[in-house]
This record gives structure tokens, sequence and C-alpha cells, in this order.
């Protein structure tokens, strides 16, 4: 390339010539173009860079939640696992030790003990020989059932007449509400699957005997008269609570009254 002023060879890296010292104008030119690219090429390259790691980041996070899914099925499975193991084990152990077992659940029966009798046929899970109809427990399904359903209104009702959060005392409203609702169904309303293998004459004094001692549940704890816990019987649900609701704001009410005093 040559100067347009004198005619010397100059090159685009020559911002003058170097013979008449005049300013090379393709070379300014050039200079801006690459300065141009250059800025172009750095903004590419900061743009690569930004989006690589963007997906970098998320392919983590990706990878991270997966590995978190995967752990959870794992331990999901090794405790479903752990549980069933631990059944089959109480089962097989309640029909090796079947006299001393049955021995027990007659006597809470007899002492109508609810509660324990639960606890004790949960760990032994004899609910779970219905399945069985040549088990020796088979016959104490319905019962087994009905105590477990008295148990967990037992519980809830504890909760509820506790002096507590009062939050946490209207959601045990709530549930002593669905417990009665369960209980009640077992005791008058069982299908032909529930007495399949069990003892029928068992079945209903259980249901006679757990009957009366919800009724006193209602009249101690929450104060119903006697008429009020026969006629709770035969109500609908949405009934039910109503009363329950009121019962359990007339002993708020009460609590309210004491503390002032």
């Amino acid at each position: 390339m040559n100067c347009p002023h004198c005619g010397a060879p100059v090159t685009l890296e020559q911002s003058f010539c170097p013979s008449c010292g005049m300013p090379n104008k393709q070379a300014a030119q050039h200079s801006r173009d690459m300065a141009h690219y250059n800025r172009e090429f750095e903004q590419t390259k900061r743009g690569v860079y930004k989006t690589l790691r963007a997906y970098k980041g998320i392919t983590a996070r990706l990878l991270a939640f997966v590995i978190a899914i995967v752990v959870m099925i794992v331990a999901f499975v090794l405790m479903n696992n752990a549980y069933s193991i631990h059944k089959n084990r109480m089962i097989k152990q309640a029909l090796s030790h079947g006299d001393e077992i049955e021995a027990q659940v007659i006597d809470y029966l007899e002492h109508g003990d609810y509660v324990t009798l639960h606890s004790y046929s949960d760990h032994y899970a004899l609910t779970n020989h219905s399945y069985d109809k040549d088990s020796r427990f088979a016959k104490y399904y319905p019962t087994l059932a009905m105590a477990r359903d008295y148990s967990g209104l037992y519980a809830d009702l504890m909760v509820l007449i506790t002096p507590d959060d009062l939050s946490e005392q209207r959601h045990s409203l709530s549930l002593v509400n669905d417990d009665i609702s369960y209980l009640y169904k077992h005791l008058y309303e069982q299908d032909e699957y529930f007495y399949d293998y069990g003892d029928i004459d068992l079945s209903y004094r259980t249901r006679d005997d757990i009957e009366k001692q919800t009724d006193a549940l209602l009249i101690r704890y929450l104060k119903f008269t006697p008429e009020e816990a026969e006629a709770f019987h035969s109500m609908s649900e949405g009934r039910r609570n109503s009363l329950l609701e009121d019962k359990f704001e007339m002993i708020l009410n009460e609590r309210m009254g004491e503390a002032d005093e």
C-alpha cells in the first residue's frame, strides 16, 4: 500500500507515512475496525462464558435434585421394608407365643382396657391376622379394630381438653369429630367383611362396651348430658360437629371465667 500524498510505501500498522509524515487514513480506519471487532469478540466471549456458567449451575442444581429424589425413594423403600420386616417378625412371634398373647388380649377385654389393648395388638400386628382365616387371632379382628378407633378418639380427646395452644385444640376438635364418625361407622355400620372370621358374640359385646365408654367420655370431658350422649349416636356428622363445637366453646368460656376469678 502506498501513501496517497507522496507515494511512499506504508503498511496498515503505520499511522503516519514514514516518508512525508502525513496521517495514514487507511491505518486509522483499520485500527477502528479492529477495535470494534475486538469489542464484539469480547462481548460474545463473555456471553458464552455466562451462558456456560448458567447451564453449569442449572445442571448442578438439577443433578442435586435428582440425587435428592433418588435418596428419598431409597429411604422410603428401606423404611417400608423395615416396617414390613418388623411386622412380619411380630406376627411370627405372636403365633409362636399364641397362648400367652391371647390370654393377655382376653384380660384387656375383660377389663375394658381398649387403649392398652390397641397398643398391645399394634405391637404384635394382631389385626394383620384377619387376612389369614386360620390364624387364632383372626376372630379378634373386629374387636381389635373397634379398640383401635376408640384409642384414637381417646388420645385426641385428651389433647382437646388439655389447656394448651388454642389453635392446636381446634385442630383436635376436628380430629375428635372424625374419630367419632369412624368409630360409629364400625359400631353401627359394619359390612359383612368386618365379621368374616370374627367372633360375633365377642364383637357385639365389645361394641356395646365401647359405646358405653364413649358416652362416658363425652359426659365426663365434654359436658354432655346422658340424653345428649344417647342422641349423639344417631346424629348426622354435621350435627355432631356442631354440638361438639358448642360444647368446646362452653368449656373455653368456663376456663376463661375460672382464670378471671
